[in-house]
């Protein structure tokens, strides 16, 4: 009878652990749906934050638009002319960047073509408006009647930005001097710009 009594005590005590394993489980297959949910929650916030952050951050940009040239010649005469320009810049850092600057003027059988390099410093913010600064050196072809003259030149000056979306912003480079020397002679130029830059993302 003892003998009896102790397997019936084992059957019992099998089955009991066999119904909490049973209740353990339909307790970790309620609670799936709910940790999966909150998984992928995480998992999307994640994705979003890290590609805010990505996105925040930029190659550079590339500016084009109207340009407006007034020239001093050598008689002392002022003379104006109109053109457009072309402006990639590349970002160093938050601060500091470097551009490659291409103009081109024309009018009255003139045709005037510069293309500068050098650094710039952007006064970053947290505004929608960034200043910046430069300053570079390059050449300038000028073609008049018929003759063309390649002279050194180099120049500086200072713009602002107004971001207007995400990746489109204003540009304007209100104040900028060159200085030219074609055929031996100092030449000043002042130059207005206005334009849109496009933001280049990482």
């Amino acid at each position: 009878m003892a003998a009896i009594g102790d397997i019936l005590a084992r059957v019992l005590h099998s089955y009991k652990l066999e119904v909490q394993m049973f209740e353990n489980s339909r307790n970790i297959q309620r609670m799936m749906p709910v940790l999966s949910k909150d998984f992928w929650r995480l998992c999307v916030a994640g994705f979003l934050l890290l590609s805010g952050s990505c996105f925040a951050q930029s190659w550079g940009s590339v500016g084009m638009g109207y340009d407006y040239l007034l020239t001093k010649g050598t008689a002392g005469q002022w003379t104006s002319t109109n053109g457009w320009y072309a402006l990639p810049t590349f970002n160093i850092n938050k601060n500091i960047g470097v551009f490659a600057d291409f103009t081109n003027f024309y009018g009255s059988g003139k045709n005037v073509h510069g293309t500068t390099f050098g650094p710039l410093h952007a006064f970053g913010n947290k505004s929608r408006y960034t200043p910046f600064i430069f300053a570079g050196i390059g050449k300038v072809r000028a073609s008049d009647a018929g003759t063309v003259t390649n002279s050194f030149a180099w120049l500086a000056g200072g713009g602002f930005t107004i971001r207007l979306t995400r990746w489109v912003s204003f540009q304007t480079i209100p104040v900028e001097y060159v200085m030219s020397t074609a055929n031996g002679n100092v030449g000043n130029n002042f130059l207005a710009r206005a334009g849109i830059a496009l933001t280049i993302p990482k």
